[in-house]
């Protein structure tokens, strides 16, 4: 059992990390939702944010609720991520980072025979965090230069509940019932340099809430066909992420130098677009895995009040994992029970600027430290290019640094005295 004393550690450390977040800089995530967040893990991030195939023993992933038909253990899990951002231009570069608690989940088995599983948690779907800054700005203006700040804030979370079962012909199904909640903050901001003009400030709020689901399956074992005593397990899987139209509290506020003023409030409706996941899972002698997962989610689609967003495309992100998961065997050595893993992806995201798209060419790595033979440290590293210096655009130079907490335990199983 997890003494009372590491979870108050692990709290602690969790709201130090909440406290840290500082500001990061990304202007692409100020349209539609941000960007997506593929998926909360360490161990999932450091495999190229692929691996809905998988049955997973000894982790919770958020892919595909399939996959918690081959839980062994009550899994706790807890995940932080520190946001490195090298933006460039055409003539300049800056560093930005910033830190964040990526989520948590609570998992346990019900019955390993019928594969029945149950999983809960908290994660981020969507994330944005830019500041955008012109200066001495003078084109058009008869009280001279001024500086133009534009700023946009927050995110989409959801909070989850689901199962898995194995049905005939050893197909696993998965559901989960999803509550989305959220705040998205956009503020523009004029300064002048002439002091006998007062500076103004817009800011925009959405708050939107409301329910969807995520349904997926993962094939029996198809290694069979194969005929290879060298591939141990194969499957394929389909899953899908569906949100019913998101209510969305709105408020315009105005400020000046000495004057707040709300301007309007109300609510409107968010369309967020489906996204299809489908995967492939192949272990080799048991031990090496290898994964591929495609995504897809027409962005264009997106509604806003029932306006669609012109700077948005269809999104289409292709990724590719291995680990090296060492056989559990007595007597082994600390270094001999570490997982390694790493990862490629490549993205057509889902922004566009002119005719300009917008691609995210990413390469990953990871490995997980064991506390004991079901507890271990998973840490993993994002190295993203996305964008460019032409045609007026940006180009963005991402490094993640991952850290999870996987805890696991025997609850709630009963067994034959």
């Amino acid at each position: 059992m997890i003494k009372l004393k590491s979870i108050f550690v692990l709290i602690l450390v969790i709201v130090l990390f909440v406290e840290a977040n500082a500001q990061s800089t990304s202007s692409y995530t100020r349209y539609g939702l941000g960007d997506v967040q593929y998926s909360y893990s360490a161990r999932s991030l450091s495999m190229g944010h692929s691996g809905s195939a998988l049955l997973n023993k000894d982790y919770v992933e958020i892919f595909n609720p399939a996959s918690w038909s081959g839980l062994s253990r009550t899994r706790i899990e807890f995940s932080f991520v520190y946001n490195g951002l090298l933006l460039s231009n055409n003539s300049e570069s800056k560093f930005y980072g910033d830190g964040d608690f990526k989520g948590f989940t609570f998992a346990f088995p019900v019955s390993q025979d019928n594969g029945v599983g149950v999983a809960m948690g908290v994660v981020p779907y969507s994330r944005l965090n830019y500041s955008v800054v012109l200066k001495d700005l003078d084109e058009g203006s008869n009280v001279g230069p001024y500086t133009s700040t534009y700023e946009g804030k927050g995110g989409l979370s959801k909070i989850f509940i689901g199962s898995s079962v194995k049905v005939p012909a050893d197909i696993i199904l998965g559901a989960t019932l999803d509550y989305y909640f959220g705040n998205l903050k956009y503020n523009s901001k004029i300064e002048f340099s002439n002091s006998t003009v007062f500076p103004s400030e817009y800011e925009l709020r959405y708050g939107p809430t409301g329910f969807g689901t995520t349904v997926g399956l993962i094939s029996p074992d198809l290694s069979g066909m194969l005929n290879s005593e060298t591939i141990s397990d194969v499957r394929l899987s389909l899953s899908g992420n569906l949100i019913s139209k998101l209510n969305a509290d709105t408020s315009l506020t105005t400020r000046s130098s000495s004057i707040i003023d709300s301007v309007g409030t109300g609510e409107t409706k968010m369309e967020v677009p489906f996204r299809i996941n489908a995967g492939l899972s192949i272990t080799l002698s048991e031990k090496y895995i290898l994964v591929l997962d495609y995504f897809f989610q027409p962005w264009t689609e997106f509604k806003l009040n029932n306006v669609k967003q012109k700077n948005l495309k269809d999104a289409h992100k292709i990724s590719t994992g291995f680990e090296y998961r060492p056989k559990k065997k007595l007597g082994a050595s600390y270094w001999e029970q570490i997982m390694f893993r790493a990862g490629l992806s490549f993205e057509k995201s889902q922004y566009t600027f002119n005719g300009n798209e917008v691609d995210q060419y990413s390469a990953f790595a990871g490995f997980s430290l064991p506390l004991s033979p079901e507890n271990t440290f998973d840490f993993a590293f994002e190295y993203s290019m996305r964008g460019t210096t032409e045609n007026n655009l940006l180009k963005e130079n991402f490094f993640r640094f991952n850290l999870g907490i996987s805890f696991g335990d025997i609850w709630f199983l009963r067994y034959e005295k």
